[in-house]
């Protein structure tokens, strides 16, 4: 305190001017550094904004970029998909153009037709070639309708003479039908393993000449005969059955059921043992596999079944080309005989015989008269074709397939269909 006082005035001045002047650089010095931070705080602050706007950038851009290319992606797909449905609009153009140029094709005149056939026609033999030849214009020229009805009076007239059916006499409890007989001299006899088995069945053998098989006709089974036929086609080794009737008809039982119809399914017919191994459904028939068996024998036979349901009794089918399938069918069988039966064995059956005879004969080289085989055949199978309609069938289905092998008789044969619809 004393010091203070003592101490002179300007001196003291000089002091408090040099701590003012250190306080005010002091806080100078302050100031800067808080303008300083601020200014950092700024930066730092405005380069965040700039690192944010950055990035947002970046963001931004990278999604323009997968909107972009899923854009293009729609693109692509749309043009595709465009691309698609021209390709499929061009392949429908052009369908279309082979659709009609197909049924332009099938407009083509008649005549044209014809003449490319023949250049395809495969050859035939010449002696094929004049009995075809000769057929041909006597079924459309020579007889015509007319003659062909004169012709089938004649094969109708042809009946086994009293006398020479005997066994059929005295076995009337198995024919179905009384009025049609079984002829002594062509008849299957059974063989008998006792003396009192049977030995008779409704059925006689026909052999024709130059045909290739012979053909067993007999009556569709009874009750009390199912037993004796699957016998004869065990005996007589058949190859096969064509069976050319259903089991009923306008009201009429016309046959047993007489094998097990179900695939797989068997059944015993007295001492017969008959296996339905396999069904196959064709066109307008089945056929059916089936193995027989003897009782007490060990060796079994396969025999092949076509039960064809679209022939009415006492009438035609609307086509013969059903009846020629069937026929090429028999063909392909393994050797041995063909057992062909309808309700009675002689309208339809004979006349299914007869067109597989006359068809041989023909592309042998042979002549084909119908009236020949016809009587040929009611000489071993009486009264085989029943009636005109099936007699006119033989010749319309003959021609049919004449006209399928050699196609030059295709207007030929047209123009005999057409006066044969009228009758």
């Amino acid at each position: 305190m004393l010091f203070t006082l003592i101490v002179p005035l300007p001196t003291r001045v000089c002091h408090l001017h040099i701590l003012g002047t250190l306080k005010r650089g002091s806080s100078m010095r302050r100031t800067r550094r808080s303008r300083r931070d601020a200014r950092r705080f700024r930066n730092s602050r405005e380069q965040t904004r700039r690192d944010d706007l950055s990035t947002a950038a970046a963001t931004l851009t990278e999604e323009s970029t997968k909107r972009q290319s899923m854009r293009e992606v729609r693109r692509r797909s749309v043009r595709n998909s465009t691309e698609i449905v021209e390709e499929r609009s061009k392949r429908r153009t052009r369908s279309a153009e082979i659709i009609d140029a197909t049924q332009h094709e099938r407009r083509i005149d008649a005549t044209q037709q014809e003449r490319r056939k023949i250049k395809k026609a495969p050859s035939v033999a010449p002696e094929v070639e004049k009995v075809v030849a000769d057929f041909v214009k006597y079924t459309t020229e020579t007889a015509g309708i007319e003659g062909l009805r004169k012709e089938c009076r004649v094969v109708l007239d042809y009946r086994p003479q009293p006398g020479t059916y005997k066994r059929f006499n005295a076995c009337s409890q198995f024919n179905r039908y009384p009025e049609v007989p079984c002829l002594d001299a062509t008849r299957v006899v059974l063989q008998r393993s006792e003396a009192s088995d049977n030995d008779y069945i409704h059925a006689n053998r026909v052999k024709l000449e130059k045909s290739d098989r012979e053909f067993i006709l007999t009556q569709g089974p009874k009750s009390n005969t199912i037993e004796d036929f699957w016998k004869m086609i065990f005996q007589e080794q058949c190859a096969g059955v064509v069976m050319l009737c259903n089991f009923y008809e306008d009201g009429t039982q016309s046959c047993e059921e007489f094998w097990p119809t179900d695939s797989g399914s068997y059944k015993y017919y007295g001492k017969m043992f008959v296996n339905n191994k396999r069904i196959d459904h064709l066109d307008q028939y089945d056929v059916y596999t089936l193995e027989v068996l003897p009782d007490g024998c060990s060796n079994s036979i396969l025999t092949r079944l076509a039960h064809c349901t679209t022939w009415p009794e006492k009438a035609v089918p609307s086509s013969g080309r059903m009846v020629l399938r069937l026929i090429r069918w028999t063909q392909s069988l393994e050797p041995g005989s063909v057992a062909v039966m309808c309700s009675a064995g002689v309208g339809r059956t004979g006349t299914f015989v007869a067109i597989d005879a006359v068809c041989t004969r023909l592309f042998k080289g042979f002549d084909g008269k119908v009236r020949d085989v016809a009587i040929d055949i009611r000489r071993q199978r009486a009264l085989s074709i029943h009636n005109e309609l099936q007699y006119f069938f033989v010749y319309s289905t003959v021609l049919d397939y004449i006209r399928a092998k050699m196609p030059k008789y295709h207007s030929k044969v047209s123009r005999f269909y057409a006066e044969l619809s009228k009758v």
